[in-house]
């Protein structure tokens, strides 16, 4: 190549007309993320875990499961306060379960520490199973959360002030106010009794978590003699089939005593009340040494050889430590006791539980009651689960061609809450190399935001500060160019990836990307780019002494320079804007005769067709293939005499139509070639 020549191509952007169409769910979860108000108005939620409820599992069952929060949160490789507050159990159809509670207290059925991110769910079941609900739950750094404002079940009494009558979903009745009927928390007290006047250190822990309901008389002498004296009562939906079993937990305390058929002194009832009623704990069942209903057996005072009153918590033994009714428990313990019944007869009834205390004037009794619960069924928890992030704009396999800006939007399941602009995009192009990150999306109505504190974020390109990324010249063209956006909470991340980004439990922490992380979204677009070759040859025709075998580069000699213009991109040159400049070779003069049909050039199109045409029609037209320039381009109004003509020293090319694209992106690409003619000076 003896030349340099410019090339100069310009290209129309194209314009899109966006069509509103439905957003795409794709990388939003399934199904829909809960949300109490709206995404982006707190509060909002940030993970969840599936809630695996089993076949045969019927409406109006109780739903059990333990959950470890923070071996969740660090399945997903973060870590953060856990929000007391934040658990909510949502049904498949997205909407809260009516009755659930989330008890920190107790885990796998036993008194769990506290503020350990671990506790017990349970839920009354609205669908019948094989099901799935969901567990939400979240940390404090992406915004606290109020108390569940949906009814507990509290059959643990976990639900409730130190000494409310009344707990959540109980009613309690006293004859006389002195009676006890009341939520107690863990506590020894200290308890003298008349009768004998003696004083007892008692155990007053729950039978799990931290509270426990306390009918009878502790705090105070029996103050009359009552039948009952405390009815301590809740309304219970048995499920239509699989009703499964009523589980009470109770304890006696006192130094009163009962028997088995009796209905005299202090005594426990727990009954089912129903289309008939049934005894759950009464001295009616005869079964005390198994289920005992007071502090002691028989109703006379205890003696060296038989059980009775005046002793604490006696049972069946004798003022000497022997047990007189075969009982096997340690006299004078305080054990919580387990009675279970059938619920089978009541499938389908709203029930009444109904718990009594019966007391006769002298020597005090009282009864702890504890966790409650009926027709429980076991659930399992999947694989944990964080919001999502789906891109709607552009739309996957977009096609762009140089010179255009990438317009991003993208919507999320819930508020972003990394501190400093949560929600940012990157683009690699066709081979994977990262050309543009942290381009900044924005949810305040600015940047091309329709709507401002919403689901959506948004970069338009609209703001020279804060730029999208425009598709540069020269870059490659094809179809795997990646946008990838990222939209992070305010976690910490536990495995080195960058901070708010959750990733998904079994994969690869690396890379970055939509397979491996549940809050990036990434979608494949496409690139015409143009690419645009230039290939220029020189050929001696003749010259003055050898004619045309074997002609030398030498003075008189006549040369043919060809231009082969090449696209090997995927993009093609828009309409009728290819230009091509090329001055004269220095030492030359151009030939502006005939040298194919009229014209001072041969234009052929190769294989592949460039799709171009470059006709002629007078050397003194400025609106056919060819110029010329006297004044080395700055103009190109020149009229060459049709010979050679020596002031010529610049030729502009102006070729019709849009050269076309690579559509296979290999060779051969569509090309042409240009050819002119000059002597050597």
């Amino acid at each position: 190549m003896t030349q340099w020549q410019r090339i100069v191509a310009k290209w129309l952007l194209p314009i899109f007309l966006l069509v509103q169409l439905p957003i795409a769910q794709a990388d939003l979860r399934v199904p829909t993320w809960y949300d109490s108000n709206a995404v982006n108005v707190a509060p909002d939620w940030h993970y969840r875990v599936p809630i695996n409820v089993p076949a045969g599992a019927t409406v109006n069952s109780t739903i059990k499961v333990d959950v470890d929060f923070a071996a969740l949160l660090s399945q997903m490789g973060v870590s953060g306060t856990f929000d007391i507050n934040s658990p909510r159990v949502v049904r498949s159809t997205g909407a809260l379960s009516t009755n659930q509670e989330y008890t920190d207290s107790v885990y796998a059925g036993a008194t769990d520490s506290t503020g350990n991110n671990r506790g017990e769910v349970r839920f009354i079941l609205e669908d019948a199973g094989a099901v799935t609900y969901y567990l939400y739950f979240d940390i404090t750094q992406n915004g606290t959360k109020s108390a569940n404002p949906q009814v507990p079940i509290n059959g643990n009494f976990e639900v409730g002030a130190t000494g409310a009558q009344n707990p959540t979903n109980w009613t309690a009745t006293k004859a006389n106010a002195n009676f006890d009927a009341q939520i107690r928390p863990s506590e020894n007290p200290s308890v003298t009794t008349d009768g004998n006047n003696q004083t007892k250190t008692t155990d007053g822990t729950p039978n799990t978590g931290l509270s426990s309901y306390m009918i009878g008389a502790r705090t105070n002498n029996e103050p009359s003699s009552s039948k009952p004296a405390v009815t301590l009562t809740r309304s219970i939906v048995v499920p239509s089939s699989s009703a499964g079993n009523l589980v009470v937990r109770y304890r006696p305390e006192g130094w009163d005593s009962s028997a088995n058929g009796s209905n005299n002194y202090d005594f426990l009832t727990v009954q089912i009340v129903g289309s008939t009623t049934t005894n759950v704990v009464a001295p009616a069942l005869n079964n005390y040494t198994t289920l005992p209903f007071s502090p002691n057996l028989n109703t006379a005072q205890a003696t060296a050889t038989a059980s009775g009153y005046g002793q604490y918590n006696g049972y069946d033994c004798d003022t000497a430590g022997t047990h007189r009714s075969g009982m096997t428990l340690a006299c004078y313990s305080e054990p919580w006791f387990t009675a279970t019944v059938s619920l089978s007869a009541f499938a389908g009834q709203t029930v009444t539980l109904r718990i009594t205390s019966s007391h006769t004037t002298l020597y005090k009794t009282w009864f702890h009651i504890d966790d409650v619960e009926w027709s429980v069924v076991a659930a399992t928890l999947g694989t944990p689960q964080a919001y999502g992030v789906n891109i709607t704009l552009p739309a996957a396999a977009t096609t762009f061609t140089t010179g255009q800006m990438l317009s991003i939007r993208a919507q999320v399941d819930a508020q972003p809450t990394a501190s400093s602009n949560p929600v940012t995009a990157d683009v690699y192009d066709q081979n994977g190399a990262l050309v543009a990150t942290g381009i900044i999306l924005y949810n305040d109505g600015t940047h091309g935001d329709a709507t401002a504190n919403d689901a959506v974020w948004s970069n338009n390109g609209s703001v020279p500060a804060n730029p999208t990324y425009t598709i540069p010249v020269g870059v490659p063209s094809g179809s795997n160019w990646l946008l990838r956006v990222y939209a992070r909470d305010a976690s910490t991340s536990t495995i080195g990836a960058t901070n708010g980004l959750i990733h998904i439990p079994g994969q690869p922490n690396t890379p970055y990307s939509q397979a491996n992380y549940y809050n990036i979204d990434e979608i494949l677009f496409t690139v015409n780019s143009v690419q645009l070759t230039n290939l220029k040859t020189v050929a001696v025709l003749n010259d003055p002494y050898n004619g045309t075998t074997n002609p030398k580069n030498i003075p008189g000699a006549e040369e043919l320079y060809t231009i082969t213009i090449t696209n090997s991109g995927s993009g093609a040159v828009d309409n009728n804007t290819l230009i091509i400049t090329d001055p004269i070779p220095a030492n030359t003069t151009l030939f502006t005769g005939n040298l194919s049909g009229g014209a001072p050039y041969t234009f052929t199109n190769g294989t592949p067709s460039s799709g171009l045409t470059c006709n002629f029609t007078a050397l003194n037209n400025t609106t056919d293939c060819i110029d010329f320039s006297t004044d080395n381009g700055a103009t190109w109004t020149a009229v060459p005499n049709g010979g050679y003509d020596a002031s010529i020293n610049s030729i502009r090319f102006k070729p019709a139509g849009s050269m076309s694209g690579d559509s296979t992106l290999g060779a051969p690409s569509p090309n042409f070639s240009l050819v002119f003619k000059v002597k050597v000076n």
